[in-house]
């Protein structure tokens, strides 16, 4: 397998905004492994160029699409101070075919060991927050294999996070009760519950921290869990809005994207 021809051209990619054609179609037997082991480069090419880890992300994390997509677990990939944002305005510049996912963001405080318990879990959660996931994709019409999705950077674009709400350890099981509604434009667009990525965040990352390649989390790594809806696609000029209710109070988070004439 060229492992290191294949990060050539998603690199290549990344850099022109472009399209590549997937591993798994120009590689017979392209795995997970594979795609890790590209996405092992990727990164280490972002780092080298100055780009700051900063948490991780979850992908795949609704089981219900596990048997279509040949899968048992989630995936996993690294988030950058680079990637990730507070602003409240964001450019989609740069990111191909992006789409939004909506999710529940969590802020650790103390550091968690691969295998933790969820009981550890919860003790290390600092923070929560609604959050919007910008992925994108490098092949054309987002059509790919699970391995072509670790490899092209777990599909992560940008993180944009809400404000934090402090979470007592006792509270951790409640995210899965949270409730989501999704707007464009202020129109209904999707519904989900936090039980809908894994079960429940605290669930989601009892799941990371057992997938191959995770060391465990530092306190102040920032992880987010899942989408909890169908990722839709989205464009410039767009305002989107994420409301929730239930027994753990996450704030309403909006975001715009800028038109790219300005």
């Amino acid at each position: 397998m060229d492992i290191e021809g294949v990060a050539r051209g998603l690199s290549a990619a990344r850099r022109s905004h472009g399209l590549v054609a997937p591993p798994s179609q120009r590689h017979q037997g392209f795995s997970l492994e594979d795609g890790y082991a590209v996405a092992r480069l990727l990164h280490q090419e972002r780092v080298d160029s100055g780009w700051v880890p900063v948490g991780l992300k979850l992908g795949f994390t609704n089981k219900t699409v596990w048997t279509q997509r040949g899968l048992d677990s989630p995936f996993w990939a690294p988030m950058y101070d680079q990637t990730v944002t507070d602003e409240r305005e964001v450019s989609l510049e740069g990111l191909v075919a992006p789409r939004i996912e909506p999710e529940i963001v969590l802020g650790f405080s103390a550091d968690l060991h691969p295998g933790a318990s969820l009981a550890e879990v919860s003790s290390a959660i600092g923070w929560a927050a609604a959050g919007f996931e910008i992925v994108q994709c490098h092949y054309p019409d987002w059509d790919m294999s699970p391995p072509d999705a670790v490899a092209d950077a777990g599909l992560h674009g940008v993180l944009v996070v809400g404000q934090h709400g402090d979470l007592a350890a006792a509270d951790g099981d409640l995210l899965a009760e949270v409730e989501v509604e999704l707007r464009r434009e202020n129109v209904v667009v999707a519904r989900g519950s936090g039980a809908d990525a894994l079960g429940g965040p605290v669930e989601a990352i009892t799941w990371l921290l057992r997938l191959p390649g995770v060391e465990g989390l530092r306190a102040g790594a920032i992880v987010t869990t899942g989408t909890l809806t169908a990722e839709l696609p989205i464009a410039p000029g767009e305002s989107w809005q994420l409301n929730t209710t239930g027994p753990v109070a996450l704030s309403q988070l909006h975001v715009s994207f800028a038109s790219r004439d300005r």
